[in-house]
């Protein structure tokens, strides 16, 4: 009998030195043992600033009456604050227009009426560096306005245009935000939209 017992320790000392061994390999080779990784999180693409072409088309309409309400009161007075005009126009195009503005105060000119716009169609809108970039058709409306010298005297030009068809370009105002500032304009010298 010793002999068989002898025998038996040696088998259990052989299988628990095999299962160790084959527990160790499965360990080393990744296979047990080892923690579930941890998933690595994958970054969230942003919320794209607008969600739609109506949502860009609607902020564009917004920001382009804007700019018209104030362009027409500071012409209205015949004066320039450039501060006016960049709430609602990119520095560079604030700048443009308030030379024009000073040209027409310097010369005694001012304006009445209200400048309207309409025949307003999306371009495109696309976002770089988290700026929104949006360009629109749009019918400028000069009709109900006219230009007027230091005395009050009607001086407009009787063969002025008075619909032109226009191409205009706006940006956010804010890195992320939808609120567009007009940041420029160009006449459409396509066919006539107006």
């Amino acid at each position: 009998m010793p002999t068989s017992r002898l025998k038996r320790r040696r088998s259990r000392r052989l299988g628990g030195a095999a299962a160790a061994a084959s527990v160790l390999a499965l360990v080393l080779t990744g296979c047990v043992g080892a923690a579930e990784p941890t998933p690595t999180p994958t970054p969230t693409e942003a919320a794209p600033i607008f969600a739609s072409d109506e949502e860009a088309l609607a902020a564009a309409e917004q920001a382009y009456a804007a700019q018209l309400v104030v362009v027409d009161e500071l012409s209205h007075a015949g004066g320039v604050a450039i501060e006016k005009l960049e709430e609602v126009a990119t520095a560079e195009y604030a700048a443009g227009i308030s030379a024009s503005l000073e040209r027409l105060s310097a010369s005694g000119m001012r304006t009445t009426g209200a400048t309207t716009f309409d025949t307003v169609e999306l371009i495109e809108h696309f976002e770089a560096d988290d700026v929104a970039h949006v360009s629109a058709y749009v019918c400028l409306d000069i009709g109900d306005t006219r230009v007027v010298d230091s005395s009050g005297a009607d001086v407009t030009p009787p063969d002025r245009i008075l619909r032109a068809p226009l191409q205009v370009r706006f940006e956010s105002r804010f890195l992320g935000a939808n609120q567009l500032l007009v940041a420029g304009t160009e006449p459409w010298s396509g066919d006539d939209f107006c």
